[in-house]
């Protein structure tokens, strides 16, 4: 009877789990601010990578309280749902499924429409029409995405080391 009850708390276990099992290769830390319809957030998080899935944990206090886990799915503190769903509640219905991904990976959105791209090797992004207003500008240290006309902004930046001395 006791490895009957064993083999079910470890199955629950597994199940409960469900996406946060899986293991990234780069954990970078990171200053992140996300201004969107569900979530209104700005202080340390770590942005994590391994092949095509991508995680943000978010931080307050030294405690993590989300976390957004792109993979196969997209899961968060309330659960697991289709990519394309993710975006049409967290961001924007008007979107593409992959936007979120891209942001976070550092790539092209909406197929590289109005991308400019500067000498210092900044690259741009200025989406317009009647849905949104988008400035998408990335650089060395800094992911900045902002839709002026839907209130949405998630910014990502590189966490400066201080280095002054007393």
């Amino acid at each position: 009877m006791q490895k009957f009850s064993i083999l079910w708390v470890s199955l629950l276990v597994v199940l409960i789990s469900g996406c946060s099992s899986h293991h990234f290769t780069i954990s970078q830390p990171k200053l992140i601010t996300l201004k969107t319809p569900k979530i209104k957030y700005s202080d340390m998080g770590y942005l994590r990578y391994d092949n095509d899935a991508v995680q943000v944990e978010l931080f307050t206090a030294g405690v993590s309280i989300e976390k957004i886990t792109l993979d196969s799915d997209v899961c968060v503190s309330a659960g697991c749902m289709s990519e394309e769903k993710f975006v049409k509640e967290y961001l924007n219905p008007a979107y593409p499924s992959d936007t979120m991904r891209r942001i976070l990976q550092n790539m092209d959105i909406f197929k590289g429409e109005g991308k400019r791209e500067s000498c210092g090797g900044n690259i741009y992004q200025y989406i317009r029409n009647d849905a949104m207003d988008i400035v998408y500008k990335r650089t060395a240290g800094e992911i900045y995405f902002k839709d002026r006309l839907n209130n949405l902004m998630i910014r990502i930046e590189d966490v400066k080391e201080n280095n002054a001395t007393e």
